[in-house]
C-alpha cells in the first residue's frame, strides 16, 4: 500500500476517532477497519465498470450500510 493511501486511511481514522470521542460512533467500533472499508468501497464505486460517477444515493446507501453497526445504540 502506498504512503499516500496509508495517509488517507490514517486521516479518516483520526476523523472517526474524533467522532467517537464526541459520542457519534460507538466506543467499541474499530475505526481503522471502518476507514479502510469506506475508502476501499468508495474506490470501487468511483472506479465502476461503466466509467461514470455513482449517483449520490448509491454512495449514501453504501456508507450507511458500512457505518450502521458503529452508530451509538446499535448492537453489532
Amino acid at each position: 500500500m502506498s504512503t499516500s493511501a496509508m495517509t488517507k486511511i490514517a486521516a479518516l481514522s483520526a476523523y472517526l476517532n474524533a467522532e467517537r470521542r464526541l459520542g457519534q460512533i460507538r466506543q467499541d467500533a474499530d475505526v481503522d477497519t471502518l476507514a479502510l472499508t469506506l475508502i476501499g468501497t468508495g474506490h470501487l464505486l468511483f472506479a465502476g465498470e461503466l466509467g461514470g460517477l455513482p449517483d449520490v444515493s448509491a454512495v449514501r446507501e453504501v456508507v450507511e450500510a458500512i457505518t450502521v453497526g458503529a452508530e451509538p445504540g446499535m448492537r453489532p
